[in-house]
């Protein structure tokens, strides 16, 4: 009973925002760049966290879908599961670990994570990824892809080092509890793979038929890329965050699925996040700082649909997007100004499963109250000892002392 009333609850917030998205997806072929102003909306399906996957089948779907934190676009983070029992997290941004939890995607499905970048938007749960994975079915490393820095101090490397100083506390208050196996190497282990900014195709991860390559992005400053995943004749590429450039434009040619971000106009960034209207005091410098930030990072709405235009992916995904109903059909308009194929904005809890033969979307259903979801189960004659004695290791004496027995509250009064 509670499951359903949550789950009216959820509709009433995204029923709006479904059928925006849907807008988009369903626009395929059609002759104008213009979104329907009137008639019914078509709905997505329903996915059910926890469908099989088929064998030949890859699954994507995006966690976190926005730069900002929303309740319903928390920031970037997109899971792609491969019917060969594969998965990849790609970026792991602020507030999307809810989302994994409600998808029911235990930390054992989520050690290899790639990095298009370390802005906070897209690493900031990966201290909830890595405090929390071992003491539940994360037995094994985390292991880190990302691009290289100037220098040594800003790559992904460092960066790997300084978070697990950052959390060294919390390692050890966990480490009552068997975080590793026997044959080694422990869930408090991150293994960083650095990979070259500047290079074209090289390979960050190759293993099972699955190959992932990167390249440069143009994002704020010198370390970001972009990735490319191939598997089974299927491709995907995603791009983090990024200015239109030609290395998307030579390596996303042809794949299944584009993931590209892209924003709103400068006007409407600087109107929406500081509420500050044009003619109004300081509006020059709210616009200024929002067309700063732009130009250095990110991809306008018609550059979208012209990279889309020369890639011609078989479904053209935009993220990094803050989808209202004021913003989305400026953006499929301009989209539609170059591109007239299949398009998606996607909202967090977009799930997309693609094919040979056809690419399905759907909208996954979640509870809002969910619990972890079901581990793996690791048995107990495989794990390692725990580094400290019980649950008591580590407090002092007088600590222990000033604990009030159960058996004081235990009784009845």
């Amino acid at each position: 009973m509670k499951k359903v009333h949550l789950q009216k609850g959820k509709k009433i917030m995204v029923g709006l925002i479904v059928g925006m998205l849907t807008l988009g997806i369903f626009l395929g072929g059609c002759t104008t760049p213009s979104a329907p102003t009137s008639g019914p909306t078509p709905k997505l399906e329903a996915f059910t966290p926890g469908e099989a996957l088929a064998s030949d089948q890859m699954r994507i779907s995006f966690m976190g879908t926005s730069f900002l934190p929303r309740i319903a676009q928390q920031c970037n983070s997109v899971f792609v599961e491969l019917g060969n029992g594969d998965s990849f997290v790609f970026d792991f941004g602020s507030g999307v670990s809810s989302k994994y939890v409600a998808m029911g995607i235990p930390p054992s499905r989520m050690d290899k994570v790639f990095l298009t970048h370390l802005h906070g938007d897209h690493v900031s749960d990966l201290i909830t990824l890595y405090c929390f994975g071992p003491s539940q079915d994360r037995k094994t490393p985390l292991y880190l892809y990302g691009p290289t820095g100037d220098t040594p101090d800003e790559g992904t490397v460092a960066f790997a080092a300084n978070l697990k100083s950052l959390m060294k506390w919390h390692e050890e208050a966990f480490s009552f509890l068997p975080t590793g196996l026997k044959t080694g190497g422990d869930g408090y282990d991150i293994v960083a793979k650095e990979l070259p900014y500047m290079t074209v195709g090289g390979v960050a991860y190759e293993a099972n038929g699955v190959k992932i390559t990167h390249f440069p992005a143009v994002h704020d400053r010198n370390g970001s890329i972009s990735y490319k995943l191939e598997w089974n004749g299927l491709s995907m590429v995603f791009s983090g965050d990024t200015r239109p450039n030609n290395y998307m434009v030579e390596q996303a040619k042809g794949v299944d699925v584009l993931i590209h971000e892209m924003v709103v106009p400068p006007d409407v960034w600087a109107m929406k996040n500081s509420g500050i209207k044009p003619g109004e005091p300081n509006w020059q410098q709210a616009l200024s700082a929002a067309t700063a930030v732009q130009n250095s990072s990110h991809t306008p709405q018609k550059a979208l649909g012209y990279i889309f235009s020369q890639t011609t992916p078989r479904l053209g995904v935009a993220t990094h997007f803050q989808v209202n109903e004021d913003t989305t059909g400026p953006a499929l308009n301009d989209i539609r100004s170059w591109y007239k194929d299949p398009v998606a904005i996607a909202i967090d809890g977009l799930v997309i499963n693609v094919s040979k033969s056809e690419i399905r979307q759907r909208m996954a259903v979640l509870d809002d109250y969910s619990w972890y979801p079901k581990p793996k189960i690791t048995p107990p004659d495989q794990l390692a000892p725990a580094k400290y004695d019980g649950p008591y290791a580590q407090l002092n004496d007088t600590l222990l002392g000033s604990v009030i027995p159960d058996t004081v509250y235990m009784t009845t009064p």
